[in-house]
């Protein structure tokens, strides 16, 4: 009886609580629980809810929610400041009061979203609401309850990888697209990762280069048709994911967009809204490249090379400045740290580099590179004094050069002229000296001095210089008489002679009467010259060599009057003819005495015959044979130009009356004289008045003549071909 009173009770009130139920307007209360209970699960009833608070999140924090539900419910996001208007049954289907990007009506089934908090606002609390009622403002959008839903919920804020993109939630009305990220530049050979996870419709995931974007973007007459398919998400109605290695991109820059259009052939029909969250991360491309503006594979001893990183591909900024390392001696140990180096090796030969890089993500590759080192570059050389050098006979010539190497120096060697004349095979300094004493013994004029310096690689540089050497002293004259005495009208004989070993040639010039108007010059080491006036007079003699400078010889001559007197002409003539006799006697007893010989001769043949040898001739036998006794009859014919001949002409001549002839004994006088009769007959004297004399020079072998004056018998005087003095004489 009991327990039918109490059962018609409860079925009174069931229709009344349900009617207060459905027309009451009240606050909600709902289940509590918050992020770090995650994960949790509850059976959540009909017409309840549950609030899970998310905390206090800043702007750019990321969430991820896993959700299961056995039936359909709502999920809801309310910041602090709106879930009141969700809680007192207000009005809260707007963008205002809940967060459209993470609400999902009508859920069931299991499901992941990524939420990324906005960036117009300060920190705020946050609440997730999972809703299993029905409210008079729904309108019959949503889920409206009646049934108890098991709820399976995880939950937390992200710590995003190393080189993610994008991360988060994109909602996108049928026939509209969504970027999901770019447009961003990636290396060939990098990785891009999608990571898709669908909570509506069945959206694709498309990824283009920047121009095949633009024929996508227009809202009419669009195509996707430059897509690059290698990279294509189709139908995406689950959790997809896809490695795709960037290629074909032709440098440009990438963008990648969830697609909500129909088609293409496989792809969403793109009439219902879709819901997708995607990560979007790189694994970039460690392929450490070493470059260098130089020649690696031919690079100077020495020489400084910078070697860098730069052409590493680095588009995602994957290596720090610091994450570039070097080891230059192969050791296997780094020795310096950034994008570039530089380095120079002291000898030839082959040396490895290892550049190692290190990305942020603690990933790490190396590469190799061998770099040839040779000596290609031939040495340095200053000479000093450079340019041309002059230096005078007696002086001394002194070259000095310093040089360098990028490797070293092997050998140097000084020439002069084209002929070495020092050398260094030892080299301990990079100095150098050559001294040369400026003798004789080279002729003047130019000359060339060079040092060749030779490296350890056989690589010479030649340096040269010029050099003239040149006479700096004027010719030596030798000693002369400064002052002579001569008379009017007498053809008298100048000549000075000089020497200078450093020229070829003396330039002999004699000026008389200078400074007057009747100055007059001749050439030559010796002249003839007649002098008219009376007085002292001064006659220069400028002797000049090749090098122009000039010595004087300046002789004083006093010029007396002449005899014009016909005695002083007389005795001249007689002079002159004493003399021509006196040869002819000279040349009469020459003869005379050779006939005396040769008779002697025959006479001995014939005593030598007789059977008895001849007794010698007696002391008076020889006696009278040489004519040492008294005078005889035989007289030699006197010569009649002699016996005019005076005392006082002999005197002016300077000769002694000649000797008178021995007398020969009797018993030789018919045989000498019959000697004397055979003797020949003096030969003709040249004519006094041919004076030309023909001459063959004796340094250039060429024949010329000359004419001597009047009272002149030999002198000197200059070839006329080449120059050199010649003595000639009659």
């Amino acid at each position: 009886m009991r327990w039918a009173c109490v059962f018609a009770v409860f079925i009174l009130m069931t229709p009344i609580s349900s009617v207060a139920a459905s027309s009451t307007k009240g606050v909600i209360s709902c289940s509590n629980s918050n992020l770090e209970s995650l994960p949790s699960n509850w059976s959540l009833s009909d017409q309840s809810c549950l609030r899970v608070d998310l905390g206090v999140l800043s702007q750019g924090e990321s969430l991820f929610f896993e959700i299961s539900a056995d039936s359909e419910i709502d999920i809801l996001l309310f910041p602090s400041n709106t879930v009141s208007v969700y809680q007192n049954e207000q009005t809260y289907r707007m963008d205002s009061v809940w967060v459209s990007d993470s609400v999902f009506e009508s859920f069931s089934g299991e499901g992941e979203w990524h939420w990324n908090v906005p960036n117009d606002r300060d920190p705020t609390r946050w609440y997730l609401v999972i809703d299993n009622l029905a409210h008079p403002q729904d309108s019959g959008e949503g889920a409206q309850g009646g049934q108890d839903s098991e709820i399976t919920l995880d939950g937390g804020i992200i710590s995003p990888e190393e080189f993610t993109l994008s991360d988060s939630i994109h909602r996108v009305s049928p026939g509209e697209y969504s970027v999901v990220h770019g447009p961003f530049s990636v290396d060939e050979g990098t990785f891009v990762e999608i990571h898709a996870r669908t909570m509506a419709g069945e959206p694709d995931i498309f990824v283009m280069t920047e121009s095949a974007f633009s024929f996508y973007s227009p809202s009419s007459d669009w195509s996707s048709s430059l897509r690059i398919v290698s990279a294509d998400m189709l139908l995406v109605n689950s959790e997809r994911y896809l490695p795709w290695e960037a290629s074909d991109t032709d440098g440009e820059e990438l963008v990648i967009v969830v697609d909500n259009r129909p088609g293409p052939g496989g792809g969403g029909a793109g009439t219902s809204h879709a819901a997708v969250t995607v990560t979007v991360t790189l694994t970039p491309v460690l392929s450490p490249t070493i470059s260098s503006e130089s020649d690696l594979d031919s690079v100077d001893v020495g020489q400084s090379v910078t070697l860098s990183a730069s052409e590493t591909p680095n588009q995602s900024d994957q290596i720090p400045s610091s994450g570039f390392s070097w080891d230059t001696d192969s050791d296997g140990v780094s020795d310096v740290n950034g994008v570039s180096t530089e380095q120079s090796w002291p000898e030839p030969g082959n040396y490895s580099v290892r550049l190692s890089v290190t990305s942020t993500d603690s990933r790490s590759a190396s590469t190799t590179r061998t770099i040839t080192v040779s000596d290609m570059s031939p040495p340095s050389v200053t000479m000093s004094p450079s340019g041309q050098i002059t230096k005078g006979f007696g002086e001394e010539m002194s070259l000095s050069a310093t040089f360098t190497d990028n490797w070293g120096v092997e050998s140097i060697d000084w020439l002069f002229d084209g002929s070495i004349v020092l050398s260094n095979y030892s080299i301990s300094e990079p100095t150098s000296t050559l001294s040369i004493q400026v003798s004789d013994d080279y002729s003047a004029g130019e000359h060339v001095a060079s040092i060749i310096v030779t490296d350890k690689s056989g690589i010479s540089t030649r340096q040269d210089v010029t050099v003239i050497f040149m006479d700096v002293s004027a010719p030596v004259i030798s000693p002369y008489e400064a002052q002579i005495e001569v008379e009017s009208g007498d053809p008298t004989i100048l000549q000075v002679f000089a020497q200078d070993n450093q020229s070829d040639g003396l330039d002999y010039t004699w000026t008389f009467e200078q400074g007057t108007e009747n100055e007059i010059q001749f050439s030559g080491p010796q002249v003839i010259y007649e002098f008219d006036s009376e007085g002292p007079t001064s006659v220069v003699c400028r002797v000049q060599n090749d090098a122009g400078l000039s010595s004087y010889a300046e002789i004083l001559v006093i010029v007396t009057k002449s005899d014009e007197s016909s005695g002083l002409t007389w005795q001249i003539i007689a002079a002159l003819s004493v003399f021509v006799l006196i040869i002819i006697a000279v040349a009469s007893l020459f003869y005379y005495n050779n006939a005396v010989n040769r008779r002697m001769s025959e006479l001995s043949e014939v005593e030598e015959e007789d059977e008895s040898p001849a007794p010698p001739p007696s002391a008076q036998m020889q006696a009278q044979m040489w004519g040492r006794t008294q005078p005889q009859s035989f007289q030699p014919p006197e010569s009649t130009a002699s016996s005019n001949l005076d005392d006082e002409m002999l005197d002016i001549l300077g000769a002694s009356k000649p000797a008178e002839a021995p007398i020969p004994q009797d018993t030789l006088e018919d045989s000498l004289l019959g000697d004397l009769d055979s003797l020949p007959e003096p030969q003709s004297q040249e004519d006094p008045d041919d004076r030309t004399v023909r001459k063959q020079c004796t340094d250039c072998s060429k024949k010329f003549q000359i004419t001597l004056p009047e009272g002149i018998d030999a002198a000197l005087t200059n070839c006329p071909h080449c120059g050199s003095e010649q003595s000639v004489a009659l």
